[in-house]
């Protein structure tokens, strides 16, 4: 026998209201669905209206099964589960036993009643063994309702009763239709809850995770650099000592050799510094250490010591601009590290006879150290990328450089001025229009000195400072 649900009442909705209050008012799964089971019986006190054992059935879509999820507590239901042959969590109806009456109203979407208990038990029960459950709990009549979320039957409602069918009134048919609607909402919102709860867990698992990963990676380029940095630097002074200290006449040929020896082993040199700097970056193990810094004064050693170990090979004129530059608030030596890699890049992509200028700018407030060449130049489209980590851009400026290079400079660069609390950018008309790159940094101010202390960065575990990078 099937019947639709009547039409709502006053009383219905009240009594919905206050049952709604109950199984909505925890996201718990467990929580909901053992509320569902009992709060119509204890909140609405339907046990006096015969209502002795409710069951909550959902859908398991991996097993393709409809298994018990909650049970009333109530006498009865105690006196069924100890008469039942099989306990009641293992009580599973393949969704293919079209015969049983709970997987019929999921099938049909349709209320259904029943007197005789092997309708919802089969094949997993014998029907005595059905029978003798359903005597033990003395229950007459069971109505069974569909369970729907978003259109989609997720499962069956179980409501058993010591009356007969005939005894139940249209307005406790309203009700139970209605309660099912609440059921469904219940049971959906619980699901998202759990399912976003179990996704955090495993995300905050995955973090955890990562974090180690990070941590070995670290140690890895750590401990690898170092190791890497020891060989290569011997190799370095060994073959410097071979061209320019041996007292052994060298033919053409293994000059050459030599050389390019050299050359390779200055640019591992650089790389393994490189990967070291940006993981004392990224890892927060860089100590900022600011105060007041003669701009004018780093500069002019900057350009000494680049002009007599590359400049004067590629006869490139230096510039520094002869106006007053107030002094700056920067680490001396991170900022000599900024300014190296930046002069560094315009020596590779300014061609010989070129010409690299130092201009300063100050507005009393901040201080402009902008280091402005006469090279290739680069294109509008490829600025914004220069400081990207591992940025090599093949339509300009990178792809001029005959020397390589690992992309990092610039990325390192920008991130130690951003350190001191200052800012880096690039400026160029196009390609064959050479580039300007600007560093911004506060003005050293008495204000600024004596709050130096604010401004420190402070490392984190033992490595401080960073590399060196060879020009």
């Amino acid at each position: 026998m099937f019947f639709p649900a009547g039409p709502k009442r006053t009383e219905t909705l009240t009594a919905l209201w206050k049952i709604s209050k109950v199984i909505l008012n925890t996201l718990d799964f467990n929580h909901v669905v053992q509320n569902v089971v009992d709060s119509l019986l204890f909140e609405l006190n339907y046990l006096k209206r015969g209502y002795r054992i409710i069951v909550l059935t959902l859908i398991d879509e991996k097993s393709w099964t409809l298994r018990r999820i909650s049970l009333s507590q109530t006498e009865e239901a105690q006196k069924a589960q100890a008469a039942s042959a099989v306990p009641f969590h293992q009580i599973e109806i393949p969704l293919t036993a079209v015969d049983n009456l709970l997987i019929k109203v999921i099938n049909e979407r349709k209320a259904g009643v029943t007197s005789y208990w092997p309708d919802l038990f089969k094949p997993v029960l014998t029907v005595e063994q059905a029978l003798a459950n359903q005597s033990a709990a003395g229950v007459k009549t069971s109505l069974i309702y569909p369970v729907i979320t978003r259109e989609k039957v997720v499962g069956a409602l179980i409501f058993s009763l010591i009356k007969d069918i005939k005894d139940v009134t249209e307005e406790e048919q309203d009700l139970l239709g209605g309660f099912t609607d609440l059921v469904g909402l219940a049971v959906q919102n619980s699901s998202l809850y759990s399912s976003l709860q179990a996704t955090t867990i495993q995300l905050k698992e995955a973090n955890e995770r990562l974090k180690v990963m990070d941590k070995l990676k670290d140690d890895f380029v750590s401990i690898a650099s170092h190791e890497l940095r020891t060989p290569m630097t011997a190799i370095r002074s060994y073959a410097w000592m071979a061209l320019h200290r041996s007292g052994t006449p060298l033919s053409q040929t293994l000059e050459k050799y030599i050389t390019r020896i050299l050359i390779s082993t200055e640019r591992l040199i650089n790389l393994v510094n490189d990967m070291l700097n940006v993981s004392r970056i990224e890892s927060g193990k860089v100590e900022i250490n600011p105060e007041s810094v003669d701009l004018k004064l780093l500069v002019k050693d900057i350009v000494d010591e680049v002009y007599f170990s590359k400049s004067e090979e590629k006869r490139v004129e230096f510039v520094v601009a002869e106006k007053p530059v107030p002094k700056a608030f920067a680490d001396p030596e991170k900022l000599r590290q900024v300014f190296l890699n930046l002069v560094g890049n315009s020596l590779k992509f300014t061609p010989a006879g070129g010409r690299i200028t130092f201009d300063f700018f100050s507005d009393g407030h901040t201080v402009d150290i902008s280091v402005i060449d006469t090279g290739v130049g680069i294109s509008k489209d490829d600025a914004g990328k220069l400081f990207n980590k591992f940025s090599r851009l093949d339509s300009s400026y990178t792809a001029a450089a005959t020397s390589g290079g690992t992309g990092l400079g610039l990325y390192i660069s920008k991130n130690l001025v951003e350190l001191m609390h200052g800012q880096i950018k690039v400026y160029s008309e196009g390609l064959g229009k050479g580039a300007t790159f600007t560093v911004t940094l506060p003005v050293a101010s008495a204000e600024i000195l004596e709050k130096a202390d604010q401004y420190r960065v402070k490392a984190q575990g033992e490595a401080k400072g960073l590399e060196p990078v060879a020009i």
